[in-house]
């Protein structure tokens, strides 16, 4: 644990409201900064029990990465125990909460869903990011129907032609060469993930469920999923097109977005700020910063309290504060809404997560066909 004079370094600008969930790699917490009164999301790395290496990955991952569809990162304070990610507070729920106790969705539910998903995952593939964790409980959406992808904690940056070989993910999602053991694609991999994401989401059920990494295999190789009577010719070929067993047919992000079945997808553009910065700067010296400090602290790039307040009051801007609630954060101690997923807790990257009991109705039930 941090000491506390370490967080201190934290509790200067945050004051943390209350703990969302815990598991193997420490907690997620909700809490307000206070110079800003913005609710954000506090992932808690504890070193002991995550590399430093792996810390620092999804630190770069997440500064790369700014697109509408994707959970944003504010900062990050770093002690000699513990690394703290702070993040954008999203008031949703996460898919399979969404899901709740239906079925399945209709295909017109899913488009606008999927076309957020794909968009996402498009700007990472062009930076040849590979998520390598697309799941339900990875995709969040808010009662307006935006969607954001979260979690990037098994995420890697690959040079072109970069195989991977470590085991890890979701079971279900897992692709057929990643459960073979070999070398692979990271982007290839993701793709079947979606394909898994779209089945779920028109049908209710995984195409493929085993409890053991072998038992997938075996199925995956040897039978076809089911193909239920509602869905539509171009729905199931597109379903097809990614859930293709031999990699090197499966299409790519690209190739998506130009299927017929998603339609049109909204453009990403990269947030404008030219009009907005004089803002942020004039709002930061209401707050007691100089313009000279903050121009420095920008111009070296200092991980400092003073870049959190700048990336967060940016942000705020950008889309106008409509994600943060009307009442003041910090006298709400005990938030509703569905933020309890943002940043669901990862095991370790050896240990890929198996099916458990939470999922138990219907869309755990699945038969295979030969």
């Amino acid at each position: 644990m941090a000491s506390p004079s370490e967080e201190n370094i934290l509790e200067k600008d945050f004051r943390i409201l209350t703990s969302l969930a815990s598991g193997g790699f420490g907690e997620v917490k909700l809490a307000c900064h206070l110079p800003t009164h913005t609710q954000v999301a506090v992932k808690v790395l504890e070193k002991e029990k995550n590399s430093l290496a792996r810390i620092n990955t999804e630190v770069e991952i997440l500064q790369s990465v700014e697109h509408r569809n994707i959970v944003h990162f504010f900062h990050v304070v770093d002690t000699s125990s513990t690394t703290y990610l702070i993040m954008e507070y999203f008031s949703g729920k996460d898919l399979d909460m969404f899901l709740g106790d239906r079925d399945f969705l209709k295909e017109d539910e899913v488009r606008p869903i999927f076309q957020q998903v794909v968009s996402g995952v498009h700007f990472l593939h062009e930076k040849r990011i590979a998520h390598r964790d697309i799941k339900l409980e990875n995709i969040l959406i808010d009662g307006a129907g935006n969607v954001k992808l979260c979690d990037f904690g098994m995420s890697r940056q690959l040079a072109e032609g970069q195989m991977l070989e470590e085991f890890c993910g979701t079971l279900v999602y897992l692709a057929p060469e990643i459960l073979a053991r070999k070398p692979y694609d990271g982007l290839e991999g993701d793709m079947w993930s979606l394909g898994v994401l779209l089945y779920v989401l028109v049908t209710g059920q995984f195409p493929y469920e085993e409890t053991t990494f072998e038992g997938m295999y075996r199925v995956i190789t040897t039978t076809k999923y089911p193909i239920p009577y509602h869905l539509s010719k171009p729905c199931i070929i597109l379903i097809e097109q990614l859930l293709m067993v031999p990699n090197q047919h499966r299409i790519t992000i690209c190739q998506l977005q130009e299927r017929q079945w998603l339609g049109n997808i909204k453009e990403h553009a990269a947030p404008e700020t030219k009009e907005i910065l004089p803002k942020v700067m004039e709002t930061m010296c209401t707050l007691g910063y100089t313009h000279e400090e903050i121009v420095s602290s920008l111009k070296h790039k200092q991980p400092n309290n003073l870049t959190a307040t700048f990336n967060i009051l940016k942000y705020k801007l950008s889309c106008g504060d409509s994600h943060q609630q009307n009442q003041d954060p910090c006298l709400n101690d005990n938030p509703q809404g569905a933020f309890q997923l943002l940043l669901p807790l990862k095991r370790k990257a050896s240990e890929p997560a198996f099916p458990t009991s939470k999922g138990d109705g219907k869309r755990r039930k699945i038969h295979h066909s030969q």
